[in-house]
């Protein structure tokens, strides 16, 4: 009977451990192949190669078939809002969705307000409003994240009207603005012509989207490591806090937008200090000392976590002392005054424009989808659940279609809605949908009252919450002692983000990446393995101390996939490690090793020596069939049945290179190569009579002894260079342009001025010197002359 796992008695646990560490096992089996285990275990037969297609049967029909299970899943693919709303758990998660709700609404409005502020456009604010509900009501219905906020981003507001200066509206916000100005007919125009150009703008991001979503594309992202959505949000979050410095000092400035806006922006933040707003700046520090704090009170509720709701404690605390007294600041109170209340009625863009914005709005689509995204990925990780790329990209195309009839900006994650969302225990979009509600309703019922809340306190509440992103500087360390390639991902996006901006530094960051997945592809790692004694384990020799290699076999793990991109690193590996050099000819032998006739030469078969490879880059079958030629034979085990079926379905497969080389395990094929070692084959072609494991041991007594009386020779060698070859018979090939084998020829006979020899027996044991190195010879040059030099 097994013991129960007690929480009081954790040594009953700890017993289980121990006693599973104990369990051992012993099978006796023969030695399989691929192509002996097939037959004996009845393999499915999928396709066989070479075949006609035969058409189906004229009487066979298509047959269309509804079931309520496949409708089902249809719906809730095209209605990503069925998924949750389903499976709601009204107990655990209603609480946390409206208490995230209220929050997210409150600071919605007041984003909507004072984003007039970045753009220089005053839009109407009811449109502005509308826009944002049906964005979110959109995402809601169609979008896969349970997190996200949709929403204006003020740096992709800022794109939009830094591409509004070529226009002939202009107009920057000023202290003293007013509604005077809209009482002229040329400004109404040019008011009227950007507005129309921001919606035209939009509707094209929107059905750029869209059309990237019908195709497909969304699966990009997927490629995308953790490192690079990590920086990117963090440079992005540096971005948005820069962005808050208007309202932190109480100062407007021409914002930019682009490579080094950054920095141009900051020293212009710096040049208005001398203008800043005491009041504001006062009100933020003492916003943001309250919301640090807030973090240390904790909330529980039914035995549930609640975050503590700072933020809309302040928004309504300063709003209704804002209304008594004048705590906001001018360039605050401006942008109520400038931007108009009237409602503008959904309207057509204006398609005429296209051509002039496609670019623009290219660029805007891309970095609108991906921020959302890797926002998405971020807390879907978090929360333990999958968002679906390709449906993402459709709805926030959706989004941005609806809100171009608004004439509003392009819309994509709001990040610091979307952390208040995350961290106020938001479970679900019902959560999004009861802020639009309530953002909405609050503005048309009770719109004169916010419009007296001091900015500063806003900008405290943005980046307060940008501070987690900012927290991911901490992993950088931890990068570079896990993996130096993530590390240069990390460092080149975040400082092309922070540097050319959003755009430009996403597809720098995102070409990097995939030059980088090329190299780590094409630099693919290869181990080399030894047997654990007394086991059927191999292992590394740079992990394993214990492990040895037996003698006669090299085993070789591929720890990626073999393709065209790391052939030529891996044949280079295999070359290097089996001592395949290259031997010096002078021109008369290269003659004479030409003008050798192929009926008098005949391949001598080795196992796992090592011999000189001429032949051009092809892939892993022309591998193999080369060192087949010069007496090596190659086994592969433990190969994937995908690989094989693969093999099975080209011309892998032929006389020289059959199943009978592939084997389901590593210790078959090893216990193979050993019989046929001590048996002296080397083409796999019965494996009836198997090595006993026992032979093993003596092996390891006598590879130790060798090992000693090797040590003790070379102690005992003098510093003369000599190349010895011990009976072993070292081939090289000369292959035409149709890999025809021309020539197979001993190394130890190449060496010799006389001329090659033309039968094919055996060579004898014999002892060739390489010259000694002269009085004024350098050691690297003599090297370089004989560096095929090895002992073996």
């Amino acid at each position: 009977m097994e013991d129960v796992y007690d929480e009081t008695n954790p040594n009953v646990n700890i017993s289980n451990e121990r006693r599973a560490l104990r369990v051992m096992y012993n099978i006796e089996r023969k030695v399989y192949n691929e192509e002996e285990f097939q037959k004996d275990h009845d393999k499915k037969i999928y396709s066989q190669p070479n075949k006609d297609f035969e058409s189906p049967p004229t009487g066979r029909k298509i047959q269309c078939r509804f079931s309520c299970t496949r409708f089902r899943k249809l719906l809730i693919k095209m209605f990503p809002i069925l998924n949750w709303v389903c499976s709601y758990r009204v107990k655990e998660w209603i609480l946390g969705d409206i208490h995230a709700g209220i929050n997210v609404g409150m600071v919605q409005i007041f984003q909507g307000l004072s984003g007039i502020l970045l753009t220089g456009l005053p839009l109407p604010v009811v449109n502005s409003f509308y826009s944002a509900f049906c964005c979110s009501l959109t995402y809601v219905i169609f979008g896969t994240s349970r997190h996200m906020s949709i929403g204006s981003f003020s740096i992709l507001n800022a794109m939009v009207a830094n591409f509004h200066s070529n226009l002939n509206f202009n107009v920057r916000l000023s202290s003293n603005a007013s509604l005077a100005n809209f009482s002229d007919e040329t400004f109404m125009k040019n008011y009227m012509e950007a507005l129309t150009h921001t919606a035209s703008t939009t509707f094209l991001v929107g059905m750029i989207q869209i059309l990237l979503g019908v195709f497909g594309l969304g699966f990009v992202t997927m490629y995308i490591s953790e490192s690079l959505m990590n920086a990117y949000l963090t440079a992005a979050a540096l971005h948005v806090m820069i962005s808050q410095f208007s309202f932190i000092f109480g100062i407007v400035i021409d914002f930019h937008s682009g490579p080094l806006a950054f920095f141009y922006n900051l020293v212009y933040y710096c040049m208005g200090l001398p203008k800043a707003n005491s009041t504001s700046i006062l009100l933020f520090l003492l916003s943001l000392l309250m919301l640090r704090v807030s973090r240390c009170i904790k909330i529980t509720y039914k035995h549930y976590p609640v975050e503590f709701p700072m933020e809309l404690i302040l928004i309504i605390v300063f709003t209704i002392l804002s209304t008594q007294t004048r705590l906001y600041a001018e360039s605050s109170k401006g942008v109520f005054t400038m931007a108009p209340h009237s409602f503008l009625h959904p309207t057509l863009p204006d398609f005429s424009r296209w051509s002039k914005i496609a670019l623009h709005a290219s660029s805007l689509a891309i970095v609108s989808y991906f921020l959302l995204i890797f926002v998405g990925k971020k807390y879907a990780d978090i929360h333990n659940y999958h968002i679906r790329h390709t449906q993402d990209l459709m709805a926030v195309g959706l989004c941005n279609i609806f809100s171009s009839f608004f004439k509003s900006f392009v819309v994509s994650c709001a990040l610091s809605t979307t952390v208040i969302q995350e961290k106020m225990g938001g479970k679900t979009q019902l959560a999004a949908l009861i802020g639009v509600s309530l953002m909405l309703g609050a503005v048309l019922k009770l719109g004169y009252y916010f419009q007296s809340l001091p900015n500063a306190v806003l900008a405290a509440v943005v980046l307060v919450n940008m501070f987690p992103f900012l927290e991911k500087f901490m992993d950088i360390p931890f990068l570079w002692r896990q993996d130096k390639y993530d590390f240069g991902i990390w460092i080149v996006t975040f400082l092309a983000v922070l540097c050319l901006g959003l755009d430009i530094g996403l597809g720098i960051a995102m070409g990097f990446a995939f030059f980088v997945i090329s190299v780590r592809s094409q630099r693919m790692k290869i181990l080399t393995l030894g047997q654990i004694p007394n086991t059927n384990i191999y292992r590394s020799f740079s992990d394993f101390s214990e492990a040895i290699e037996i003698q006669g076999v090299k085993i070789f793990q591929c720890c990626a996939s073999i393709s065209y991109a790391n052939m030529k690193h891996f044949k280079a590996f295999i070359l290097h490690k089996m001592d395949m050099k290259a031997v010096p000819l002078d021109e008369q032998e290269m003659r004479e090793l030409i003008s050798v006739s192929m009926s008098s030469v005949k391949g001598q078969n080795k196992d796992f020596n090592f011999a000189c490879v001429c032949d051009p880059p092809e892939p892993l079958p022309r591998l193999c069939h080369v060192f087949q030629n010069i007496g090596i034979t190659i086994l592969i085990a433990a190969c994937h049945p995908t690989v094989i079926r693969t093999f099975e379905k080209t011309d892998f497969f032929d006389q020289c290179f059959t199943k009978a080389r592939f084997f389901p395990t590593l210790h078959d094929a090893v216990l193979f190569a050993v019989e046929q070692k001590l048996l002296g084959e080397t083409v796999p072609v019965q494996t009836n009579n198997i090595l006993p494991e026992e032979v093993f041991a003596e092996m390891y007594l006598e590879d130790q002894k060798d090992r000693r009386s090797q040590q003790s020779g070379r102690s005992q060698q003098s510093g003369r260079r000599s190349l010895q070859l011990n009976g072993i018979r070292d081939t090289t090939l000369v292959k035409t342009d149709q890999n025809e084998t021309y020539i197979d020829e001993p190394i130890s006979d190449l060496f010799r001025a006389s001329s090659l020899q033309n039968d094919t027996e055996t060579v004898p044991h014999h002892h060739l010197e390489a010259p000694g190195l002269e009085e004024n010879e350098d050691e690297n040059n003599w090297e370089a002359k004989w560096k095929y030099t090895s002992d073996v």
